[in-house]
């Protein structure tokens, strides 16, 4: 069978010709066919339905896989899910697909990485634009990638049967337990799953964790710049934001069902397009209208999250190997739209968002000026002291929610949890280039995905140095989906990764050079530490 697969190789290349069929494959919804990669080292199952999603479902948990007669043939890229664009909008409400990519001479069976992409929830797909899967399946693994509803379509909460909440993350849970159901006819391991995801994606990840709807549908986790501690993981007035949507369309109401009847009959693309302000508060909340929420108990609905995610990370996150971590310089991407006028609106507000709340408005004041005074000291906040709005972003929204998320697993999971920090600088730092901070040090939002994908939207050459840090990067997030060890024994890695315990959280800093060390931001996080320690339960 191998010699056979080296001579389909050998003539690809003879031949210079491209999309040639792979094998085909049998599901339950009907035979499925793809195509080899043009480098002739994958097969490619481009967009097949996992789910169904319509009118019908709007709003809530997708419908089942379609079926077919005849033979489906899965070689043109997915069409992503409804979202804005530069000029209306992009995608379709039919949107729930997967790819698989299997790598041709390995031996099986295979494991198995899925990934979830990021976007805030409102952008992305999972297709090759970004996450191109080259790097990935050459280290002998299969890599999936999926869809997912977004904005309003997958994340309107009102509360009811009809709108229960968190359709997206439900497409999830159905990609999931499609994985589960189909990937040993690709080839893969169904007990060797590992799911990953960066930002969105990795806060995602981090609710599958502690979800008892995934329950039995993967074995290993990988958390890249998100945590469901984040205070913008979760919709905390779900309602409120729904209702200040329905009023740009001239409806002042609150009502769950009135709501619904609104939104349910409108087309896909308007609603995608609804846009609102909240008021900006004394607490530094997100203006992200559609987020995740805690679902009520509706009988005859499955639940994804029940409970606020710091609560179910107590009492149900999988004791399952997990890596975790961050990138150094995070809040870059933050500042890229700041303003002075922006950041003149901050003054004398809480630098905290309504995750916390305390006592008295005297007790916030004065963790507030804390918080003030270790950032900026006696300084206005304004467009002099960027790169420290810069570091209040990083410890906010990704660094500290990530340590204290790490701190709960490793007292109550035996498994390994393994940290790092991502400090590397070089030409696949995508996000910062974008975001015109090119000569800062340090590694931006999202720039460690390019050194796991072979993004399309980055033509240039490979420099032998980046070349090295994607070495390093696939190897490790592959040792640790085959073994749940990132840096096994034979690994070309020269540092043993260790993992974090009760009584230290060890941390692999990813740079030029490779080290093992403790936390990266001690002061900033005994200061978090202290705001959160000093809230009322929220």
């Amino acid at each position: 069978m191998k010699y056979r697969k080296l001579l389909v190789l050998f003539s690809l290349f003879a031949s210079n010709l491209v999309d040639q069929p792979a094998p085909e494959v049998t599901l339950e919804q009907g035979i499925v066919s793809g195509k080899i990669s043009k480098d002739g080292t994958f097969f490619e199952y481009l967009g097949i339905p996992y789910a169904t999603a319509d009118k019908n479902t709007r709003f809530q948990a997708p419908g089942p896989p379609p079926t077919w007669k005849g033979v489906y043939k899965a070689v043109d890229e997915m069409n992503s899910c409804v979202q804005k664009a530069f000029i209306g909008t992009m995608g379709s409400e039919d949107c729930l697909k997967v790819n698989v990519n299997v790598p041709v001479t390995a031996k099986r069976p295979l494991p198995v990485m899925v990934y979830i992409h990021g976007g805030a929830f409102i952008l992305g797909s999972g297709g090759k634009l970004l996450y191109a899967p080259d790097f990935l399946v050459q280290k002998d693994v299969i890599v999936v990638s999926f869809n997912y509803r977004l904005g309003i379509l997958g994340f309107l909460c009102l509360g009811i049967k009809e709108a229960p909440g968190n359709a997206g993350l439900k497409d999830q849970v159905a990609a999931l337990r499609w994985i589960k159901k189909n990937i040993a006819a690709f080839g893969g391991d169904p007990e060797n799953i590992t799911i990953f995801g960066e930002s969105a994606g990795a806060t995602s990840t981090s609710m599958l964790i502690i979800s008892k709807a995934t329950d039995g549908l993967f074995n290993k986790a990988i958390l890249q710049s998100g945590s469901s501690l984040s205070n913008w993981a979760i919709n905390r007035e779900p309602l409120q934001s729904a209702s200040l949507l329905a009023k740009t369309l001239g409806h002042d109401t609150d009502d769950p069902h009135e709501l619904y009847k609104i939104f349910s009959e409108m087309e896909y693309s308007d609603l995608i397009l609804l846009k609102a302000t909240k008021t900006l508060g004394k607490f530094y909340d997100t203006q992200l209208m559609h987020l995740p929420c805690v679902e009520k108990n509706i009988e005859g609905v499955e639940a994804t999250i029940d409970d606020l995610p710091f609560n179910l990370l107590h009492k149900n996150s999988k004791n399952i190997p997990i890596i975790i971590g961050t990138n150094s310089k995070e809040g870059l991407f933050l500042t890229a739209l700041a303003t002075d006028e922006s950041l003149q609106e901050r003054q004398g507000k809480y630098l905290f968002a309504s995750d916390v709340s305390f006592a008295s408005e005297k007790e916030g004041d004065a963790v507030a000026k804390k918080v003030k005074e270790f950032y900026f000291g006696k300084d206005d906040i304004s467009m002099k002291n960027l790169m420290n709005v810069s570091d209040l972003y990083t410890h906010l929204y990704f660094e500290m929610p990530s340590i204290f998320e790490t701190e709960i697993l490793v007292m109550k999971n035996t498994a390994p949890i393994y940290n790092y920090y991502f400090n590397y600088s070089g030409n696949r730092n995508y996000l910062k280039m974008r975001t015109g901070n090119s000569k800062e040090s340090g590694a931006c939002h999202a720039d460690d995905v390019f050194y796991l994908f072979d993004a399309r939207v980055l033509i240039f050459p490979i420099s032998e140095r980046d070349r090295s840090m994607i070495e390093s990067m696939t190897s490790m997030w592959t040792d640790f989906a085959k073994y749940g060890d990132p840096t096994p024994k034979f690994s070309s890695v020269p540092v043993k990764w260790m993992p974090s315990n009760k009584d230290k959280l060890n941390f692999l800093y990813i740079d030029d050079e490779f080290s093992m060390g403790p936390m990266p931001s001690p002061e900033a996080y005994q200061l978090w530490k202290y705001v959160y320690e000093h809230r009322k339960t929220k």
